[in-house]
């Protein structure tokens, strides 16, 4: 098939690596993409700094009233001319979107040029938006969410909370495919290297228990430093390994230096994402400290491919991913709860090992890959097709 994958994204951190995977997918099953975007999708892809940080935009538009709107709005007045020229003329089978606020360019080319939209829905954008009070339009925003997901073909969401979201907000479920993230185990290996572990000053003794991410206020990193401290298991050669960077790490160094902790939780600095598997390798537990309760982490998805135990909120969008055998779970929220599970799975090796091992064949048993998630996308395209060429038929009564 000839897709076009149009999305309007910056194309930071776990946002590129979602783009490129699953085109990557596409393209290993014998699909022809193109994509379509303002920004190159693997612009400055080794640029750690700029996947940390935040659009310079946002932040100004955020003092004008109604201007985080008025924005994305006029993005239509690009993308929609950008994409029509590139299927006006072109034989394309279908149109695959990363959903945006306020983007009707996916919809409006689709309908025009008569080709399917997939559509791909990571976040409610209209409530995430609403929270964060970068909207001051809810409803505005909640009626065009409803309406551009109910014109696409099919709709993508990454969760069941997700699918119940947009569910109740008026999109029918028949519509709705939950589809978890995936991916690429190929570029997770589990071995460790020993070189990289005593580089970051680990000893061949020692037990890591590790976070990739970038540091925000909402990833529960305070929380996870407050109950590895809480937990005591520093004194059994335990160590944190916190991989990444962000606008908490100010106050996350803060910390450490107070409760003197400088020997015990360690930073790797901002990492380009091709070097974040080799220092993942050299983790022994690995935390999801916090999550939203509709989103894929996608690195949970990566501990599981490198053969890791798991410590992480019991919620549901969780549970959905592992199971009691491949994690260890914890009431979200709770410090003490969190410090209880570090300590039980750090003083048994065996068991976590185990776990680890677990979670990796979870991985495949449940069909945690992009390669996976690109088969049942074409799937519905053609199912798609196949119920277009059956109508007339069945109208007829025939």
């Amino acid at each position: 098939m000839n897709i076009l994958y149009h999305h309007r994204t910056r194309s930071t951190d776990a946002q590129r690596i979602h783009i490129l995977e699953i085109v990557k997918a596409f393209e290993q099953l014998g699909h022809k993409v193109e994509i379509v975007s303002l920004v190159p999708t693997d612009a400055e892809q080794n640029n750690a700094r700029r996947d940390a940080g935040e659009a310079g935009w946002k932040k100004f538009v955020r003092r004008i009233p109604f201007g985080y709107e008025a924005v994305q709005l006029a993005y239509n007045l690009v993308g929609i001319p950008l994409l029509l020229a590139r299927m006006i003329g072109s034989k394309v089978d279908f149109l695959y979107e990363r959903y945006s606020l306020f983007n009707f360019t996916g919809v409006v080319c689709a309908r025009l040029c008569r080709v399917p939209l997939i559509l791909e829905v990571n976040s409610p954008f209209a409530l995430e938006q609403s929270r964060d009070r970068d909207i001051r339009s809810p409803r505005f925003a909640q009626w065009t969410e409803r309406l551009i997901c109910n014109l696409a073909t099919r709709v993508i969401v990454v969760s069941t909370p997700l699918a119940r979201i947009m569910e109740s907000s008026g999109v029918p479920a028949a519509k709705i495919e939950v589809m978890p993230n995936g991916v690429s185990p190929d570029h997770f290996q589990p071995a460790g290297s020993s070189d990289l572990r005593a580089s970051l000053g680990i000893g061949a003794a020692d037990a890591v228990i590790g976070f990739v991410g970038w540091f925000r206020k909402w990833h529960g990193l305070e929380m996870l430093l407050e109950a590895f401290h809480r937990s005591g298991v520093a004194r059994r050669g335990v160590k944190v390994l916190l991989i990444g960077d962000g606008p908490a790490m100010a106050d996350l160094s803060a910390y450490v230096r107070e409760q003197k902790l400088e020997r015990d939780v360690l930073f790797s600095g901002p990492l380009p994402h091709a070097e974040v598997p080799r220092y993942l390798a050299t983790i022994d537990i690995a935390v999801q400290p916090a999550a939203n309760e509709y989103c894929c982490p996608m690195k949970i998805l990566e501990y599981m491919a490198l053969a890791k135990p798991i410590v992480a909120p019991r919620q549901e969008n969780i549970e959905e991913l592992l199971d009691e055998e491949a994690a260890e779970f914890f009431t979200p929220g709770d410090a003490a709860s969190l410090a209880a599970a570090l300590a039980s799975l750090s003083g048994d090796r065996a068991r976590a090992q185990a776990m680890g091992r677990h979670a990796r064949q979870l991985l495949f048993s449940r069909g945690y890959l992009w390669t996976a998630n690109a088969e049942r996308v074409v799937e519905m395209v053609r199912e798609h097709g196949a119920e277009r060429r059956a109508a007339p038929y069945l109208a007829a009564g025939r």
